[in-house]
Parts: structure tokens; sequence; C-alpha cells
């Protein structure tokens, strides 16, 4: 596992975690493997060693800050837009101290 995967990995993590606590939030965006295990999911997907879909987190430079690319659904009920910003005020509340200045990005690519 190369330095950058390192650390990636766990703020990954953190990110999937804190975007799924705000109200509104549905799900993350689904990636190709979920979509095609579809129904035949019965519990929580394992996202055990790999970085959870709806959430890129990447470097530009090994020196710059990190870049965090969000996607999620919304509930109808609730304002994307609010929802959005809310996702990305925690997430970068979340990433502060380990990682300041860090870039986020949240995109709604759908609503349930």
């Amino acid at each position: 596992m190369t330095a950058a995967a390192t650390g990636r990995d766990p703020l990954a993590a953190t990110v999937a975690r804190v975007t799924a606590e705000v109200p509104g939030v549905a799900f993350l965006r689904p990636g190709l493997a979920e979509l095609i295990r579809g129904s035949a999911r019965t519990g929580a997907p394992a996202t055990a060693g790999r970085t959870p879909a709806g959430v890129r987190v990447t470097r530009g430079s090994g020196a710059g800050p990190w870049e965090v690319d969000v996607q999620i659904v919304v509930h109808r009920d609730h304002r994307a837009l609010t929802v959005a910003r809310a996702v990305r005020d925690a997430v970068t509340a979340a990433l502060a101290e380990r990682t300041p200045g860090a870039q986020v990005t949240v995109t709604v690519t759908n609503a349930v």
C-alpha cells in the first residue's frame, strides 16, 4: 500500500461516516459493484479495505491540500442545496484537525 493510499483510506472512511450522519442524506451514491449486487444484498455493504462509493479523496501534489469529492443522494423532503452545504460544512469540520485546508466538493446526484 502506498503512503498516499494509507492517508487517503482513513480520510475517505471519515468522510463517509460524517456524510451519513447529516440530516437529509439518504446515502452515498452507489458504485458499480453496489448497483450490480442490487437487491441480492441482505445487509450493509462491506467496505473493509476499499474506499466507500461516492467518496473520492485525492491530492494534486504530495504536499498540497486534500481534495474531497462527495456524491450523495438526498431525501426528497429535504432541500438539496441545504443538504449539500451541510455535508460540506460537516466534512470540512471533521477533517480540519487532520487535514487543514482540505477542499470539499459535494454533488447531489439524485433524490429518493
